[in-house]
């Protein structure tokens, strides 16, 4: 998972020459060096009931829906809101590529910001302060959302999920691997058989446990951590997971 205030718009033109509607110029939103929007404009009354939308538009016409994938739902819990996989949808279609992620969210991550930068944010993007409350993520969302920001895909793909690839972690930090496991696990059927739960920060009281792994572009997965007696369950090494 990743986050940053460095959001701006700019001018970006596009040629629409193939369908006949010239080169128009859109209001894209950049998050760092990424384009998070393309077209701005093009989002208007677009963001469905569930509140998924589609960040990248068809560059040679803008019209939504004409190309698959790029699709993201706005989701909230406590004081952050997140951008994350239209799980739902995506579990529903056979041809996944339809409502498949951004580059961005496969390459980096999940978006989140806090409610306060989320203010600012909306101020760049009308459609976002159309809207009148943002939708909490649901237990499903965050179940399949932590495991697909596992590094390595330790849980394998979304939604064909499969037990923890054991045989891919070389140590614990202050554990022994089996008892990690059993957190792990623990804690993911705690999830699964909730009716509430929330997503709240790190805090510097908190020992976070890592789990190496046997892989050469990532060594480290922050799994879960420590706080006080109990273990929580870590959503992209950022947020803990409490089971009410």
């Amino acid at each position: 998972m990743w986050t940053s205030t460095n959001f701006k718009t700019y001018e970006k033109q596009f040629d629409f020459t193939s369908s006949e509607q010239g080169k128009p110029t859109y209001t894209a939103l950049k998050i760092d060096d990424t384009d998070f929007i393309n077209m701005i404009e093009g989002l208007d009354g677009e963001i469905e009931e569930n509140q998924i939308f589609q960040t990248i538009l068809c560059s040679s016409c803008g019209i939504y829906h004409c190309e698959p994938g790029n699709w993201v739902a706005l989701r909230q819990s406590n004081n952050f809101v997140f951008f994350i996989p239209a799980f739902e949808e995506l579990h529903c279609e056979q041809n996944q590529s339809e409502y498949a992620p951004p580059n961005w969210l496969r390459q980096k991550g999940s978006f989140w910001l806090t409610k306060a930068d989320f203010e600012k944010i909306k101020k760049l993007v009308p459609e976002f302060d159309k809207q009148k409350s943002i939708n909490s993520i649901t237990k499903y969302e965050l179940l399949a959302l932590y495991k697909s920001e596992t590094p390595h895909k330790m849980f394998g793909d979304f939604p064909d999920f499969k037990p923890l690839r054991k045989n891919h972690v070389l140590a614990v930090s202050e554990l022994d691997n089996e008892t990690a496991f059993e957190i792990i696990d623990s804690k993911l059927k705690e999830l699964e058989n909730s009716t509430e739960f929330e997503i709240i920060p790190l805090t510097e009281n908190d020992k976070v446990i890592s789990v190496f792994l046997d892989d050469s572009s990532t060594t480290e997965w922050n799994a879960f951590c420590k706080t006080g007696n109990n273990y929580e369950l870590l959503l992209g090494g950022t947020f803990k997971i409490i089971v009410k």
